[in-house]
């Protein structure tokens, strides 16, 4: 049995997603960890190859919404150039020996040949990106751009 990929919540990054935090749909709370008492945990999800430690909390005044927060969240938006209209999606990744661990997408909406697409970045600084397109729920088209590798090319 191989790993296993669960989406949690997928959304189109806001102003405020960008700026300040990130909120979590109340609703998928349950996927997450536990904050175990408190209001607030830290935990990590994959972006490309690397692991981001993120704040995970709750507001302790007023309406109660979960949200990545704080100077990890920005961090994190910072570095992967994230914009409004970006989607962010979550996934929770089962392994075979049962343990699991979060991956995070990023991608943004494109026109490719006229066809409406996510393009995916790699979550690294290699300028390398997927570009995926479901055109029916089991069919999907994978396309990954990348610097071309030409030896003896002047660059």
């Amino acid at each position: 049995m191989a790993a296993h990929s669960k989406l949690v919540f997928s959304k189109f990054l806001s102003d405020s997603d960008i700026k300040k935090r990130l909120a979590v749909p109340s609703a998928i709370q349950r996927s997450l960890p536990p904050f175990n008492g408190g209001p607030a945990l830290i935990f990590q999800f994959l972006h490309g190859a690397r692991f981001w430690p993120i704040l995970y909390s709750i507001r302790t005044k007023g309406y109660n919404k979960p949200v990545f927060s704080g100077r990890l969240w920005r961090n994190f938006v910072i570095y992967n150039n994230l914009n409004v209209g970006d989607r962010f999606t979550l996934y929770q990744v089962q392994l075979e020996d049962g343990s699991s661990y979060y991956r995070v997408e990023v991608g943004r909406e494109i026109d490719f040949l006229g066809i409406n697409a996510m393009a995916y970045g790699s979550g690294s600084t290699a300028d390398e990106h997927v570009i995926t397109h479901h055109h029916q729920e089991e069919l999907s088209l994978e396309l990954s751009l990348g610097q071309p590798n030409v030896e003896g090319a002047d660059n």
